[in-house]
């Protein structure tokens, strides 16, 4: 049993392809490390830099110290590279930005942190049609892909999030909301081929960087955006939709998008030796 068995058994609950996970997990030279006994993986866990990417144990081997080591010899791999904490997940991870919440225990007996929670959810786009949902809002908005001027686009995701601004270029498939003239509510839209719900067999389709500028917000314009993208999303072909790194996962529930993973921030200081 190696790498991509043993995450599957850890992680029963995510249906995700070996090309998927390889993709989003490095599982080789020094970010690697392994516990073996005769041969055989008990255990593993990958870093890079400061971030603790993965940790994975088998379920038979847990509780007897294998993930304690594997963390301890992390948090030195970090310690030597001159890191002042260690982070499990990381920004950077498209697996796992931040602690599994069943796994919080486990880090904080270990000494770390755990700071605010966020989802992933997922959603049927198969049959998915906003008409099937009361999504009502004034009737001079009107909704459709973005082509005006990027540097109004910009500005109105920076008045929701400047750190989003990033993420929207000229070659970035925006679909927005527009009431009196102005973009009043924005997404981005792309299609994922390697991410947690990445079977295989599926397309993935993923609203990203949802925003509602402060002053159209309380009209139901955003949520009804997002309905209308997940459309969009079907006519391309993906059967599955996919909201990653949320913290409002009430508000997408409204749509029939269900949270199948829960995670937290979590980071240990690390004392120099």
């Amino acid at each position: 049993m190696e790498h991509y068995e043993i995450f599957k058994v850890c992680f029963p609950e995510l249906d995700i392809s070996e090309a998927a996970f390889r993709h989003m997990v490095r599982l080789a030279g020094e970010n690697l490390l392994e516990y073996r006994e005769g041969g055989r993986l008990l255990g593993y866990a990958v870093t890079e830099k400061d971030a603790l990417r993965i940790l994975c144990v088998l379920p038979e081997f847990q509780n007897r110290g294998v993930g304690s080591r594997l963390l301890r010899q992390a948090e030195e791999r970090a310690r030597q590279a001159g890191a002042e904490k260690m982070t499990v997940g990381g920004g950077e991870s498209r697996l796992f930005p931040g602690m599994p919440d069943k796994a919080r225990g486990f880090f904080e007996k270990n000494g770390y942190t755990v700071g605010g929670g966020y989802e992933e959810m997922k959603g049927d786009l198969t049959s998915f049609r906003a008409s099937d949902y009361d999504l009502p809002v004034p009737p001079d908005v009107s909704f459709g892909w973005y082509r005006g001027p990027l540097d109004a686009l910009r500005e109105a995701v920076a008045a929701v999030d400047e750190t989003w601004v990033q993420y929207f270029g000229a070659d970035s498939p925006t679909y927005c909301a527009m009431q009196n003239g102005e973009i009043a509510s924005f997404c981005n839209v792309d299609v994922w081929e390697n991410c947690l719900l990445s079977n295989g067999k599926n397309k993935v389709g993923a609203p990203g960087c949802v925003g509602t500028v402060p002053k159209f917000r309380k009209k139901g314009i955003g949520l009804k955006m997002v309905a209308l993208a997940c459309e969009e999303l079907r006519k391309q072909g993906c059967d599955t939709c996919f909201i990653h790194y949320t913290g409002v996962g009430r508000w997408y529930a409204r749509l029939g998008i269900q949270t199948f993973l829960a995670w937290h921030f979590c980071e240990k200081r690390l004392c120099a030796e």
